[in-house]
């Protein structure tokens, strides 16, 4: 919602950095979360978007309904939008690096069990302001289903991604962190830009101190620890009646179709997030870390880090 700008410099160099090959086969979901710029006469009229979406490496669609962007809800429907076996999570101004399709399918391959997202190692590398990449979850659509999706009690910027990462946990997932960064660039915005349009005028300071207060935190040790541990008693699935990414949407060029309720298998109350603390111990001890066919650079600042 109101990121046409961003879209049009990312999904472009996304595409050309990841193209399909004969054992690749890749989808890049694009949805318009009743964008008012001009995302939908963009990628509805731009030659190259218009042969994408034709050939069906993009699958656009759009939604009327929302009149803010809530960030829980709009992954939800645009993972449920997607038709692959892995999805990955990829906000407007990130982009993805060349050949990390690739990337993902050598560590999903063997094991679709796993969870995989950016390292908080590499964050030292990165200003508070441009750690725009930690949305970056890539999943199985099964998993994905399993958990619910994101948790739509989240509203507003932030923390719905961490929560996903503690249920995925839960749930077994074994956990490999992204630690190269040619994978993590991003467009640099600023905090008002994340947060415009998410909620009412009257509402935006206080939005907005709360994203400036998370990018800059500095809570006291225990105050983390303690948070850390109320997460591990919390329920694996989320939106625990299957009410998830509820919607219309109309894909372009074909159908329009609608989102319900989903009646999946209903995990017991004692199934909660604290099943994945063996893994959450490991992550401090010895992380898992995403597989890539070359070395990682340390020279890190050979890279233009962000674009």
């Amino acid at each position: 919602m109101g990121r046409a700008n961003h879209l049009k410099e990312t999904l472009p160099q996304n595409i050309r950095d990841n193209p399909i090959s004969e054992n690749l086969d890749i989808e890049f979901v694009v949805l318009n979360y009743n964008s008012s710029d001009d995302l939908h006469e963009w990628i509805t009229t731009d030659p190259e978007m218009v042969k994408h979406i034709e050939s069906g490496l993009v699958r656009y669609g759009k939604t009327t309904d929302p009149e803010f962007f809530y960030m829980s809800h709009a992954k939800n429907m645009v993972h449920r939008m997607a038709t692959g076996d892995v999805v990955c999570n990829l906000d407007a101004d990130n982009f993805l690096g060349e050949g990390f399709a690739e990337f993902l399918q050598r560590n999903f391959l063997d094991d679709l069990d796993i969870v995989i997202n950016p390292s908080h190692r590499v964050s030292k590398y990165f200003p508070p302001d441009d750690r725009g990449f930690f949305g970056r979850v890539a999943i199985s659509r099964d998993n994905f289903l399993k958990l619910n999706g994101y948790d739509e009690s989240f509203s507003g910027w932030g923390g719905e991604d961490e929560d996903f990462m503690q249920r995925a946990k839960g749930l077994g997932l074994k956990h490999k962190r992204i630690d190269d960064i040619k994978y993590l660039s991003i467009i640099r915005h600023t905090n008002e830009e994340r947060i415009v349009n998410m909620v009412s005028g009257d509402k935006k300071e206080s939005e907005l101190a709360k994203v400036n207060d998370m990018k800059n935190s500095k809570s006291p040790l225990i105050s983390k620890l303690f948070n850390k541990l109320k997460v591990l008693a919390k329920p694996i699935q989320a939106n625990s009646d299957g009410d998830f990414g509820i919607g219309n949407v109309e894909i372009y060029g074909s159908e329009k179709i609608s989102l319900d309720k989903l009646q999946g298998r209903r995990m017991g109350h004692l199934n909660v997030c604290a099943l994945g603390l063996p893994e959450l111990v490991r992550g401090r001890i010895a992380p898992r870390i995403a597989e890539i066919d070359e070395i990682v650079h340390e020279g890190h600042e050979e890279y233009d880090l962000t674009r």
